[in-house]
C-alpha cells in the first residue's frame, strides 16, 4: 500500500505526470509558479482561455490535457498544504511514488518551499465549497430481519445533513443511512479531517 500523500491515485493524475515529466524544465518552473501563486485565491482562474490557448502552442498539448495537468499540480499543493509536508518528504514522495522526474520533482519542492506560508494562509481564510453545513439531524432506526431461527436486529443511524447554498442562500437536505461499521469508518475520516484543521490553526 502506497504511503504517498497524493491518495488521489487517479489514471489523471498518472496522465498528468507523465506530460509534466515531457515537459522542458524552463516552462514547467513558469507553469508551477504561477499554480503556487494562485492556489487557494478565491474567485480567481489560475490561466485565462488565451493564456490556455499560449499554452496549448508553447507545450504542444491539448487544451483538454493541460486543464488536467494544471488541476493535477494544483490538487498536489493544496495536499502539501494540509499535510503542512517537509520539503524532503515531497521530494521523495513525488519521485518515489508518483514517478516524477528528479529535476521535475525539485522544481515542484521549490516553489512549495517558496509558496507554502502564503498557500497555507490563504486556505485559512478561504471559503472553497459552494455549499456549507447549516445543521446536522439524526435518528436510529432498528429494523428487524427475519434470521433462520429468530428476528435478527439492524439498527441503522440516519443523518440528515442540512446544506446552505453559498450562492442562492437556499438551504437543501440531504439524508444518508450508515450501519455500526459504516459510521465507524466515518467517524474515523472525520477525526483525521480535524487532526489536519487543528494542524492548519497551530
Amino acid at each position: 500500500m502506497s504511503s504517498s500523500i497524493f491518495s488521489d491515485g487517479s489514471s489523471k493524475i498518472k496522465t498528468s505526470i507523465q506530460h509534466i515529466n515531457s515537459l522542458d524544465e524552463a516552462k514547467f518552473k513558469k507553469l508551477v509558479q504561477r499554480i503556487a501563486e494562485k492556489t487557494g485565491r478565491q474567485n480567481e482562474t489560475i490561466f485565462t482561455i488565451d493564456e490556455l490557448n499560449k499554452l496549448e502552442n508553447a507545450f504542444g498539448l491539448s487544451i483538454d490535457n493541460i486543464k488536467q495537468m494544471i488541476e493535477s499540480i494544483e490538487y498536489m499543493f493544496l495536499q502539501s498544504a494540509y499535510h503542512l509536508i517537509k520539503p524532503q518528504i515531497l521530494e521523495n514522495d513525488l519521485i518515489n511514488e508518483q514517478n516524477f522526474d528528479e529535476n521535475k520533482a525539485k522544481i515542484f519542492v521549490e516553489q512549495w518551499s517558496a509558496n507554502a506560508k502564503e498557500i497555507v494562509e490563504r486556505l485559512k481564510t478561504s471559503h472553497i465549497a459552494s455549499h456549507s453545513l447549516s445543521d446536522i439531524r439524526w435518528t436510529l432506526d432498528v429494523g428487524i430481519t427475519q434470521g433462520s431461527k429468530s428476528k435478527v436486529k439492524r439498527p441503522i443511524a440516519i443523518y440528515e445533513f442540512q446544506l446552505k447554498n453559498e450562492q442562492t442562500k437556499q438551504i437543501e437536505n440531504i439524508q444518508t443511512e450508515f450501519n455500526k461499521d459504516e459510521l465507524y469508518g466515518f467517524f474515523e475520516k472525520l477525526e483525521s479531517i480535524q487532526s489536519q484543521l487543528d494542524t492548519l490553526m497551530t
